[in-house]
């Protein structure tokens, strides 16, 4: 079963919940929340009062992805924000086993992101540590940009690792998901998707039901 995400660095952040409100109700039940500090991304997106304001909103899975610097203190910071998943990103964290034991012993559920230039050879040895791993399709902190197509093969990698090992970790893929290249992510064995534009840019139901459309072909 494939589970459609939500990210909202794609919607519109003076109306968040209620973009957000109208995506749960066309059946959207996990929001990904960019975490960009203006360091490790060149904006800056988000933070702990917004993401605890957000789970005001909603029963929704809640995924918080920092990308960000200094890492481990402003993983602390979301401890107590009721989000469900914490997702590091590889390349700014130094320690990244030290931190999602860390993350899984305040009760959250962990995932770890790699950029499209990090390759399946970095990513393989924490993939029995992570309740999810979420591959981008694009660098990070930057709404709009077109899928990077050779991440696929990374994604087949992954799902084989997966499958070989007996693990239980999901393939999330985040970035340049839309109608055009949701097939080929889906096929090459990703179990979640992350729309951005593809959701919120637009009318949010229209925009669903062709993405659903789509999956079912």
């Amino acid at each position: 079963m494939i589970e459609l995400c939500g990210s909202l660095l794609a919607a519109n952040h003076v109306h968040l919940a209620r973009d957000l409100k109208m995506a749960e109700a066309e059946g959207i039940k996990r929001f990904h929340i960019d975490i960009c500090d203006g360091h490790y991304t060149p904006h800056i997106a988000f933070g702990d009062q917004m993401v605890r304001e957000i789970r005001l909103e909603t029963d929704a899975v809640l995924e918080a992805h920092l990308a960000v610097r200094n890492m481990p203190a402003i993983a602390e910071t979301f401890f107590n924000t009721g989000v469900d998943i914490l997702t590091i990103q590889y390349e700014s964290c130094e320690l990244p086993s030290r931190l999602m034991k860390q993350i899984r012993a305040a009760g959250i559920m962990t995932g770890i992101s790699f950029i499209p230039a990090t390759g399946f050879d970095r990513m393989e040895y924490f993939l029995d540590e992570a309740d999810f791993v979420n591959i981008l399709g694009v660098d990070p902190g930057i709404g709009g940009q077109d899928f990077n197509p050779k991440i696929l093969r990374k994604i087949e990698k992954t799902a084989e690792f997966i499958h070989k090992n007996k693990l239980k970790t999901r393939i999330s893929v985040d970035g340049g998901v839309n109608i055009s290249t949701l097939r080929n992510i889906i096929d090459a064995g990703a179990d979640i998707l992350t729309f951005g534009s593809a959701v919120f840019s637009g009318d949010i139901k229209s925009n669903v039901e062709a993405i659903r459309g789509k999956i079912i072909k």
